[in-house]
């Protein structure tokens, strides 16, 4: 069973589905060969020139292999104004619905904004929180608003977060290394141990959650 790693910044060269983190202000220069998403994040908003980004991930968004816009999302700890970075959150949502790609976020101290947002477009694509790291009554809520989780190396290592872990259902789940020196297989192991589950399981219960999402591995 291959394993899925749905946002990392290295590709490994492995036989597992890796979904590699693209930058927008890196397109079109960047090797796009291997699966990956695109999009502009909040932290680089004021940095860059937002228009000629946002072209270039809907030029990328009718690739077969881009799987997803972003990361994209909101970050209420950064000294960007909020209401930009809605206004081109936003904007990278209509490009999810234009070609029916799911979104991959970046949130921090945003969920309830994230919920609110979510209910005003009526999006009914997946919205996937990369590096979850939200407490049980946020958890709790974004569950019931229908968004996906994916888990990496910092909830893993955190042991009052594994309760977290264990209430995320299993049909919306999905494992990543983001930017961490650590391997998906490592990352899939301690998640087994932590929801006390065969870890072949947990493999192919996430592999069934991309093909959900996402149709195929290519």
């Amino acid at each position: 069973m291959k394993y899925i790693d749905i946002h990392t910044h290295t590709i490994n060269g492995s036989e597992n589905i890796q979904i590699l983190n693209v930058f927008a202000q890196a397109l079109p220069e960047a090797d796009l060969a291997n699966l990956y998403s695109a999009g502009l994040h909040p932290w680089h908003i004021e940095m860059i020139n937002q228009d000629k980004c946002f072209r270039a991930i809907e030029r990328s968004a009718g690739l077969r292999n881009m799987k997803a816009v972003g990361e994209c999302g909101l970050d209420r700890s950064i000294m960007t104004d909020f209401a930009l970075q809605k206004k081109c959150f936003k904007k990278q949502i209509e490009i999810s619905e234009q070609h029916s790609k799911p979104l991959i976020i970046h949130c921090v101290r945003a969920y309830y904004d994230l919920i609110r947002l979510k209910n005003e477009t009526k999006s009914e694509l997946p919205w996937i929180i990369h590096g979850y790291f939200g407490n049980k009554t946020i958890t709790q809520a974004l569950i019931n608003h229908g968004f996906w989780f994916s888990v990496g190396e910092s909830m893993l290592n955190e042991i009052p977060k594994h309760e977290i872990l264990k209430i995320i259902p299993p049909e919306r789940l999905f494992l990543e290394t983001d930017d961490r020196d650590i391997s998906i297989e490592k990352i899939y192991s301690v998640a087994a141990v932590i929801l006390k589950i065969d870890e072949e399981q947990l493999a192919e219960a996430i592999y069934n959650n991309f093909i959900r999402l996402f149709g195929n591995e290519k």
